[in-house]
């Protein structure tokens, strides 16, 4: 049965450019989202939500470096898929989650003119969205959980039980 160790080279190559994008376009938007948190001149106390959307700012950014060094480990066979994956769930956990959370918070203080969202907020949560729905996809395409040397360590074990049973 092929697994997922027999990708072609172009399909990896997609897979990678999809994290890769997906994570850093919700980098920039959450860095672009802050940004506009400090400039804001309205009538509604935002200093509250500064040093945690700070934060969670800061860790999402952290998370695309973390995410970067263990695609590149993934791809070499020097961690697994479930490592990966767990990665990839750290990142929804400790970045997406939160900025959504942060971002309804603020917009719910600010209400802007009618509207309830700005424009900033809605990129940051379409950002973050699409980043969590490519992840918990990348997720469940690296189902199984073998490097290209646990496979070959794999077969020779099911080889040695088969010739021990005979």
């Amino acid at each position: 049965m092929a697994g997922r160790n027999d990708l072609t080279c172009r399909q990896k190559s997609a897979e990678v450019t999809e994290i890769l994008m997906s994570t850093f376009a919700d980098v920039v938007t959450d860095w672009i989202y802050y940004t506009s948190i400090l400039a804001y001149n309205g009538d509604a106390d935002l200093s509250q939500y500064e040093m945690p959307l700070l934060a969670f700012v800061t860790i999402g950014a952290l998370m695309a470096v973390i995410i970067v060094i263990g695609l590149i480990l993934n791809i070499c066979g020097c961690i697994s898929n479930k490592t990966f994956s767990r990665i990839l769930a750290a990142e929804v956990m400790l970045g997406d989650i939160p900025q959504f959370v942060l971002t309804g918070l603020i917009q719910n203080e600010i209400k802007t003119g009618g509207s309830d969202i700005s424009l900033e907020a809605g990129l940051n949560i379409a950002a973050s969205a699409y980043n969590m729905f490519l992840d918990v996809m990348q997720m469940c395409r690296m189902g199984d959980d073998t490097t290209p040397e646990e496979e070959g360590a794999e077969e020779k074990k099911d080889e040695e039980i088969i010739a021990q049973a005979e």
